[in-house]
């Protein structure tokens, strides 16, 4: 007989034999069966106890030991209603749910051992949207316009908020219908993307793909063909927003042939077109520090034949500059406080406190202690802070280094320099005097116009083009990133003075108060952070 491996009669023979006490040399093989230590169950999980349905765990009975002798079987049951047989098995959760897998061991003389473990499976995320869009065309030649309709797009789980469009060319739209119209000197293919958006932040996207061929077919040159050339007249790059002017009068077409159509492409998803050789003027804008921008002319004839031409124009968006200084009242450093404490009953009282009161202003980290003399409601705390507003110096020399436009509203881009003379493309704005307390928010463009008069073409907003539009502040207590009108909320030469009510439960809270500023192309400043600490004991460390 082999090692391990017993008959059914021998076994009930050696447990007889052990219930009567009798030694019998020949049945004492081995242990008898009411000795026999039972196994030890264990198993394992993988990858994780946790998912997102459908989920597939793989498990291990390995680690199941028998101490005298070896395991039979292994039995598993899933939790879900369903089982399994094996040393290694895998199996899937199709629905969302707790369940407890239990592994049942068996060893060579029918002792068990359970050991069991908890599953947590999640339901899957609902679907997003379907985007889904159809063409006027798929193919077209040169110049070809194209209507793109996304009505068919669906989400049973929310409402569609937005249609964004790429077109593969670097022009962009919006809205559920748009057109676009391509244009190119050889055969192209272009890829289409529609993304949508849902009220719950999800979002879906499919593509497709559009053909062009040029006017003539294929990439071959056309006889007689005509010939495109235009001129930037001026300044093909400068600072933002820029007013560039473009001059096709040189385009030619072959002799006997007259140009019939000229269609522009700007590189920001504008374009246009003309059936003569007029100028075109256009106003780049961007919200980066530079931004470069493919112009293109295409000429078509009267025998259909084509030609294109591109040149490039590069914006500039200098980033604007945050920075505050904090209200720190007296009477914090000792007790009685000698000097006269400024008592924050509230928010407007903190404010006018502050703005009455210049001595108290720190361009620092700042303690604010003594709470309990200087304020009314030692819980709430109202802290001022205040980005100061700089003085514009428009078109004289000074130390403010500010890109000014001299000569009213008639005036032409190239006429931009700094207010030192610097040409445009020779320097970035140098930092204002003074700015090394960092005290002020300030865009390098500037804030205002030299007399309040900007040009006719400039996309002004209440009288801004250039400067500072918002200061976000995140007051670091958890209320969120708050946006405040640059222009709206100025208290004059003070800048814009800002209060925010602190809830102190513990002595010595520190808060970290982060600012950003965002110019009118919608440039955003880097972060720039105070701190301030709040006591209601004395400040300490000469914090005064």
């Amino acid at each position: 007989m082999k090692r391990g491996v017993r008959s059914v009669s021998a076994r009930k023979l050696i447990l007889f034999g052990c219930v009567l006490g009798v030694g019998v040399a020949a049945l004492a093989l081995t242990s008898c069966a009411l000795f026999n230590k039972p196994p030890v169950a264990g198993f394992t999980v993988g990858p994780s106890t946790t998912g997102t349905a459908p989920f597939t765990v793989t498990l291990s009975g390995a680690a199941s030991t028998d101490p005298e002798g070896e395991i039979a079987t292994y039995a598993w049951d899933f939790g879900d209603g369903t089982t399994g047989s094996g040393k290694s098995v895998a199996h899937t959760y199709s629905v969302a749910g707790t369940f407890t897998i239990i592994l049942t061991v068996t060893d060579n003389w029918d002792a068990t051992d359970q050991a069991a473990k908890t599953i947590y499976v999640t339901a899957a995320a609902a679907a997003g949207p379907t985007a889904s869009f159809t063409m006027s065309a798929s193919s077209g030649t040169s110049p070809v316009s194209i209507t793109f309709d996304a009505s068919g797009t669906t989400y049973p789980g929310g409402t569609i908020t937005a249609y964004e469009w790429t077109f593969g060319d670097g022009g962009n739209g919006f809205g559920q219908v748009t057109s676009h119209t391509y244009f190119s000197s050889s055969s192209r293919t272009y890829t289409v993307t529609l993304l949508v958006r849902a009220s719950d932040g999800k979002t879906g996207t499919t593509s497709k793909t559009v053909s062009v061929s040029p006017t003539g077919g294929g990439g071959t040159p056309v006889a007689n063909a005509p010939s495109a050339e235009f001129d930037i007249q001026a300044d093909s790059l400068g600072v933002a927003p820029l007013q560039v002017t473009f001059d096709p009068s040189k385009s030619e077409a072959a002799n006997g042939r007259t140009l019939i159509l000229y269609t522009w492409s700007f590189g920001d998803s504008d374009a246009t077109s003309s059936v003569s050789a007029s100028t075109q003027t256009h106003v780049y804008k961007t919200d980066t520090s530079s931004e470069t921008f493919s112009v293109t002319l295409l000429v078509l004839d009267n025998a259909g034949a084509s030609d294109s031409m591109t040149k490039t124009v590069k914006a500039y968006d200098h980033r604007p500059v945050a920075g505050f200084d904090i209200a720190n009242p007296p009477g914090g450093h000792e007790v009685p406080p000698t000097a006269d404490p400024i008592v924050y009953a509230n928010e407007a009282a903190a404010i006018t406190a502050a703005l009455t009161n210049p001595a108290i202003w720190q361009a620092d980290d700042v303690v604010i202690g003594n709470l309990l003399v200087i304020q009314t409601l030692p819980q709430v705390v109202p802290v001022v802070i205040r980005s100061k507003k700089i003085v514009d110096t428009g078109g004289t020399a000074g130390a403010n280094r500010w890109f000014d436009l001299n000569g009213g509203p008639t005036v032409t881009q190239h006429t931009l320099q700094t207010s030192t003379g610097l040409a445009i493309s020779a320097t970035t704005p140098g930092t204002p005097s003074g700015y090394d307390k960092h005290n002020f928010s300030y865009d390098p463009e500037g804030q205002t116009w030299l007399g309040g008069v900007h040009p006719t073409w400039f996309p002004a907003e209440v009288g801004q083009a250039w400067g500072i539009k918002y200061l976000y502040v995140n007051w670091g207590d958890g209320s969120g990133r708050m946006r405040y009108d640059y222009v709206a909320d100025l208290f004059g030469s003070n800048g814009m003075v800002l209060v925010h009510a602190y809830n102190v439960t513990v002595d010595g809270t520190v808060r970290t108060i982060t600012m950003t500023a965002e110019d009118y192309m919608g440039y955003e400043s880097a972060e720039f952070s105070r701190t301030v600490t709040l006591k209601t004991g004395l400040e300490g460390g000469g914090d005064l």
